[in-house]
């Protein structure tokens, strides 16, 4: 009966007390104390009560959280529920070494940070957009490098891509298919074994569409087409732009043996006798004068139109079947090639490489190792386009580009790049005259979230 008692008294007390939990925690001590000595309970007992009454409210304050927790995401609006948040930051040293038509070499040292932040949100079933920022300018799209400097000066944020994108449901009528719609300013679609011809900074304008034909679980068939804006021009002229379609293919051939492979056609409308395009290299031929203005400014000589087929096979374990346990997870071999059909001479691209090591970077201890020889004659390709660490991303140029990575952690990686790499023509006519030797290394620290 004593105990009945001091329990009813507690319950008064706690009941009374719920909304100030920070003092009467003290108090509940202090009144079990007061019952021990009297008697009326003992120390066993009152310890007794004291763990099943914090266990108690420790329950009903988790309880009241879960519940308000609930009640704020069911007020939210469903696209907020589904945005989904990623980024990373980049940390760099760089430094570069060109070597000048007066024959004096220039070295550079810089400092350079990169963040990105992206955001994707489903509005309704099949239909989403997403957008993302970025540091850079507007005057590069094929950069979003800050260099450190300039007395400690705020560094511009810039929008780096913005889009709507459908992908409807097909799982009722062609299970195996899936088709997605995209339009605005997105990532580019184009799959690419090395960056000879994009820009890994550059997202394209316009429409794209991708489709997925699952063949059985280890062979796909897809196809990557997109419609570019490349310039919004005078009234009286056809605006410059671009398409692409991209067949391929992606087969696992055997467990240990992977193939991937596309073949790219790119076709090019009001860019033939049109003005250099904003962000060129300078490379491209534009010598015709142009019938647009009274200036005759220089204007391009074809319109570019291309076919690149494109290739990457893999070898998972590759030595472990000739009995070496070396360790290594993967071997690669890629390539890539471009022919500009509108030209006649200096028209053609190749790349050659491989990677050994892990497959992809997601883990502390993997590793990546990369080589890549490239060679892009001057009217290959749109100069607007290429890797800008590569020769100041011009055509005209050839060379090699290694690249070591490292993971540190499970979001984190440290990444070692190196580029040498020259002109394909010399400076002037004279048999002394140099090609122009350039050298570029990155040392980067990266973290995504």
């Amino acid at each position: 009966m004593k105990r009945f008692l001091a329990v009813v008294m507690l319950g008064c007390f706690i009941s009374f007390g719920m909304g100030m939990r920070s003092s009467y925690a003290g108090e509940m001590d202090i009144l079990l104390q007061k019952l021990v000595e009297k008697g009326i309970l003992t120390a066993s007992e009152a310890q007794e009560i004291r763990t099943e009454t914090n266990d108690e409210i420790a329950k009903e304050e988790k309880q009241k959280e879960e519940g308000y927790k609930k009640l704020a995401k069911d007020s939210m609006p469903d696209w907020v529920k589904n945005i989904k948040l990623k980024g990373d930051f980049r940390l760099r040293y760089q430094w570069d070494k060109a070597k000048q038509a007066a024959a004096v070499a220039s070295q550079r040292n810089r400092a350079r940070i990169r963040l990105r932040v992206g955001a994707e949100t489903k509005l309704i079933d099949q239909f989403k957009v997403g957008f993302g920022i970025a540091t850079g300018t507007s005057n590069d799209p094929r950069s979003t490098n800050y260099t450190l400097g300039d007395s400690f000066s705020f560094k511009d944020i810039i929008l780096d891509y913005a889009y709507g994108q459908y992908d409807p449901d097909l799982s009722n009528y062609l299970p195996s298919l899936s088709v997605s719609l995209i339009g605005g300013k997105f990532p580019n679609p184009i799959w690419e074994p090395v960056d000879m011809l994009w820009d890994t900074d550059i997202r394209p304008e316009g429409v794209a569409a991708t489709i997925n034909y699952k063949f059985d679980p280890d062979l796909n068939f897809f196809l990557n087409s997109g419609f570019f804006i490349l310039d919004e021009s005078l009234p009286d002229k056809g605006d410059p732009i671009m398409f692409v379609v991209q067949p391929g293919v992606n087969w696992k051939v055997t467990d240990n043996i992977e193939l991937m492979g596309a073949v790219d056609n790119y076709f090019f409308n009001g860019v033939k006798d049109h003005v250099a395009l904003d962000f060129n290299s300078g490379t491209n031929t534009i010598a015709r004068s142009s019938n647009m203005s009274p200036i005759a400014a220089p204007v391009y000589q074809s319109n570019y139109n291309s076919i690149a087929p494109k290739f990457e096979i893999g070898f998972i374990e590759p030595f472990k079947f000739a009995g070496f346990e070396t360790g290594i997870p993967y071997l690669s071999f890629l390539g890539e090639y471009i022919n500009n059909w509108d030209k006649s001479d200096q028209d053609n691209g190749w790349a050659l490489g491989g990677k050994l090591g892990y497959k992809k970077i997601s883990d502390k201890g993997q590793w990546q190792l990369c080589y890549n020889y490239r060679f892009l004659e001057r009217d290959a390709w749109l100069d607007i386009f290429p890797d800008s660490d590569f020769y100041g991303g011009r055509t005209n140029a050839k060379g090699h580009n290694a690249i070591f990575q490292y993971g540190i952690s499970k979001n984190s990686l440290l990444n070692l790049e190196y580029y040498e790499t020259m002109s394909m023509t010399r400076a002037s006519r004279d048999s002394d005259s140099s090609r122009l030797p350039a050298q570029v290394l990155q040392a980067d620290w990266i973290v995504k979230f």
